[in-house]
């Protein structure tokens, strides 16, 4: 592609922050890019991105200190979410989703979108990523998505902010105005855009605003300073439905690339009592978003995915698939052409990938339950233990000795370091 302009990459030495996230807390608002081999860009993209994948967010994750995630779909891949579906499937629970999406999109897949962990669409009215999309889809869309109580994430330029107060009053779900609606610290508390939007979110009830983008709203640069009194001031206006997030990898940024260790030191300049720190970055997170649990009390235990009722949830027409191979029939039917049956269970993409690929693991990370699956590899002749083995990467003999040595790797088998994280 030509005159497609290419983002510069996010700094790849994030250091470690001063101040420590309480457990459980949430980057609201983050990118997911790439690798475009895997999932390639729009080729009607405004930008493209550096590869930002998965891979190096949990590295970003593990160093800022935080557990939970918004991963928001950007406009550069379009309306394919599926680099988020498969983000969130192997999060255990932990990111949630917001989507990109058009006329095209049915209320069944708006379902199998929630099933995958999907709250919210986003649009873009930023004159750079497109303007002002078509208004009869928007609201077509609203309405498609209003049933599964998701909210529309909206990304203004502050000097159009305030000619939309009708159209956001009047929306039947919440609204989330991004990156503090982009307006300029160098004009001040004062500036009519900002004004707006204090009272806005001081006034309605369904406004909530995301306190990201210190670094594109900054005038002074590094550390990012003079947005901290912006910030101040949308918190006190209300701070039950304040969100914050890192917006890495900060994509189009044209002067400053922030350090993400810089971005989570601002939190206690935001919001210096601890109490609202946890209100905004655990607490109405997991009050829009509903994360597993909000106090994490099972992420330190190495390799143990927790089945709940949002798991249940998370994985029921997967399981159902499983449970309808009882049936000597739906065997037969399954063997005959496995792709096509499972077109009859309402799975997400990344699930049937799941099935198809024989990716047991990747099951058990969307919803799978092992007592239903074992349906499936019992169709395919495979025996508990081996699939039990394949999961923890030994052998079927290697496993069985670790079962009768009591969980432990036995002697001569991997050494303990080995067989650190699993099961």
């Amino acid at each position: 592609m030509t005159n497609i302009p290419t983002c510069k990459p996010p700094d790849p030495d994030t250091h470690k922050p001063k101040y420590r996230p309480p457990p459980g807390s949430c980057d609201a608002h983050c990118h997911i890019f790439g690798p475009g081999d895997r999932y390639p860009y729009a080729p009607d993209r405004t930008y493209t991105p550096p590869d930002a994948p998965l891979s190096r967010f949990k590295e970003l994750q593990s160093i800022l200190g935080l557990g939970r995630a918004v991963l928001v779909n950007a406009s550069c891949h379009g309306t394919d979410n599926t680099v988020i579906v498969d983000a969130i499937a192997q999060s255990g629970g932990r990111y949630r989703g917001v989507a990109n999406a058009d006329d095209t999109f049915t209320e069944r897949m708006f379902e199998d979108l929630h099933q995958a962990g999907f709250r919210g669409v986003r649009f873009n009215f930023v004159k750079h990523l497109g303007g002002v999309p078509d208004m009869d889809e928007f609201h077509r869309v609203i309405a498609r998505i209003k049933p599964l109580g998701w909210h529309v994430d909206l990304h203004f330029d502050a000097v159009d902010l305030v000619g939309y107060d009708d159209l956001l009053r009047g929306l039947p779900v919440p609204f989330i105005i991004d990156h503090m609606a982009r307006v300029p610290t160098k004009a001040g508390l004062e500036q009519e855009p900002f004004r707006h939007l204090v009272q806005l979110a001081r006034t309605t009830p369904t406004c909530w605003v995301k306190i990201s983008g210190a670094e594109r709203i900054s005038s002074s640069g590094p550390p990012f300073t003079d947005a901290v009194p912006f910030a101040q001031a949308l918190i006190e206006a209300a701070p039950d439905r304040i969100l914050w997030g890192t917006d890495w990898p900060h994509p189009n940024i044209a002067r400053h690339m922030p350090n993400d260790g810089d971005l989570v030191d601002l939190v206690p300049l935001f919001a210096p009592d601890p109490a609202i720190q946890r209100k905004i970055l655990v607490d109405n997170p997991h009050q829009l978003y509903g994360f597993m649990d909000k106090s994490d009390p099972f992420d330190d235990i190495p390799g143990t995915t927790l089945f709940d009722a949002q798991r249940s949830r998370q994985g029921y027409h997967l399981n159902m698939f499983c449970m309808s191979l009882m049936k000597a029939e739906n065997r037969a039917a399954f063997k005959a052409d496995e792709a096509a049956f499972l077109q009859k269970f309402p799975m997400t993409q990344a699930q049937r990938e799941a099935v198809l690929k024989r990716d047991w693991n990747g099951m058990i990370a969307q919803g799978g339950n092992i007592y239903f699956l074992a349906k499936l590899f019992s169709t395919d002749g495979l025996s508990f233990q081996y699939v039990a083995a394949q999961m923890t990467g030994a052998s079927q003999e290697q496993y069985a000795k670790m079962m009768l040595n009591g969980g432990r790797p036995a002697e001569g088998n991997r050494s303990k370091s080995e067989w650190k994280d699993r099961g």
